[in-house]
Formats: C-alpha cells, sequence, structure tokens
C-alpha cells in the first residue's frame, strides 16, 4: 500500500521534521508520515549541515506511521529505520477483507 499511497497521494503537511502524504479514495483515508522535509531557502545544502541539523531535532523513537481510516481509524502501525515497530491501534472489522481486497 505504501508505494500506491507515494506515487497517487498528496503531500497534505511539510513543515518542522515531519511530512505526511494522505490518500483519500471511496471510504478509505491513508496517511503516511515520515521524518524527513525539504530545506527552506535559507538552509545550507552541504551533508555535514544537514546531518548536524538532524541529529539536533527531537525525533520519536518511530518517526514513521501509517493510519488507515475506514469511516473512523482502524489501524495505526509505527516503525523505525532499526527494525522496531508497534501497533497501537487496531480495531477489527469489515475493513480487514477490504483492505485486503484493495491489493
Amino acid at each position: 500500500m505504501l508505494p500506491r499511497l507515494r506515487e497517487k497521494g498528496a503531500i497534505e503537511i511539510q513543515r518542522d521534521t515531519v511530512r505526511v502524504i494522505e490518500l483519500r479514495t471511496g471510504p478509505w483515508v491513508f496517511r503516511h508520515w515520515t521524518p524527513f522535509n525539504e530545506l527552506t531557502p535559507g538552509e545550507a545544502s552541504s551533508p555535514g549541515y544537514r546531518r548536524a541539523i538532524e541529529r539536533q531535532r527531537n525525533q520519536s523513537d518511530m518517526p514513521y506511521g501509517l493510519d488507515i481510516w475506514h469511516g473512523a481509524r482502524v489501524l495505526r502501525v509505527l516503525w523505525a529505520d532499526n527494525g522496531a515497530f508497534a501497533v497501537p491501534i487496531f480495531v477489527r472489522g469489515e475493513w480487514e477483507a477490504a483492505a485486503l481486497a484493495l491489493s
């Protein structure tokens, strides 16, 4: 689903340390966020400067996320580059079969 979301979704928010891409299709809303953003015109673009800024920013232990709504929010998955992940929201229901049919 993430490749489709990245291809067809629209950037909803891009500020500070978060970029949110959202895709709405029928009863579904898919929202994916990452900890990256574009440089502002006043920021230097050197790799060393980028790394220094990234180290200064307070990032979550699991900075990536995916929320899925089917009427209401039914799933939230969080993950990190080191392989850690969590599923803090999972609501069983008919949406599960419908989600599998989206592939």
